[in-house]
């Protein structure tokens, strides 16, 4: 190695060489979000390279969450979920959770049918495992909650219970005739 490249070297090891001490020394919040940022894209499959795993995605969906970035937050909790589902089965609290997440979102944007599937699987899996539990209570309450939307807005599901419920409600009024006075 002839003294030039030798001298570089050397500086380039003290941090005296060109940019590189600028970068590391004054912008270590700009590397960081930069960082952050291709970590979440990848994540949610934005780049497509990138294989996230179910916790990344549970992270991330939180993260998109918090600022009110509902599509993104219900793609990686989508996909957290499927996951969850392939590796640790359709009834590991994994699915549950992501299922739990899902469905705060689309009951929170009067998706009352997406609400009303995802509910259908989350709360026999939390009565199931936590019955007493006041969260699964609550679950419960919301299913409900669901349930009157599909009812009140005559929404059709996979399982047609919105149809269903108004035949049966429409048929009990019609055996409620007000009796008349004479």
């Amino acid at each position: 190695m002839d003294q030039e490249s030798l001298s570089k070297t050397k500086n380039a090891a003290s941090g005296s060489w060109g940019g590189l001490q600028k970068i590391t020394t004054r912008r270590p919040l700009a590397f960081a979000l930069v960082v952050a940022l291709s970590m979440a894209l990848g994540a949610c499959g934005a780049m497509g390279e990138t294989k996230a795993d179910y916790m990344n995605l549970i992270v991330m969906g939180n993260d998109y969450k918090k600022n009110n970035d509902f599509t993104n937050a219900i793609d990686c909790y989508s996909k957290a979920l499927k996951e969850a589902d392939k590796k640790y089965g359709p009834e590991s609290g994994q699915s549950v959770t992501a299922m739990g997440y899902l469905s705060q979102i689309y009951r929170a944007q009067g998706e009352w049918r997406l609400a009303y599937m995802t509910y259908k699987r989350l709360v026999p899996l939390k009565v199931k495992f936590e019955p007493k539990a006041r969260e699964t209570q609550d679950l419960v309450k919301d299913f409900d909650f669901v349930k009157s939307k599909i009812i009140e807005y005559g929404i059709k599901t996979e399982d047609n219970y919105g149809a269903e419920e108004m035949k049966k409600k429409a048929s009990s009024t019609k055996d409620k005739k007000p009796k008349k006075k004479h």
